[in-house]
């Protein structure tokens, strides 16, 4: 269970910006995001690193679902 209020925003501020293309979870203490095409996994401290990694992804290759 997910008892950090910050982690929570954070969960639901990226999964409004990239829930269209990516599936976004918190394991371990680090935020985690699937591509929903071709199931790719990125792993990053932060949430704004996890922001930046997917903006990055999606600008080089547009997720296709």
């Amino acid at each position: 269970m997910i008892e950090d209020a910050g982690v929570i925003e954070n969960l639901e501020l990226l999964r409004r910006e990239w829930a269209h293309g990516y599936v976004i979870w918190v394991q371990a203490g680090m935020y985690c995001a699937r591509r929903r095409d071709n199931a790719a996994i990125c792993r990053r401290p932060k949430a704004e690193d996890l922001r930046r990694e997917m903006d990055t992804d999606y600008q080089a290759c547009p997720v296709l679902v």
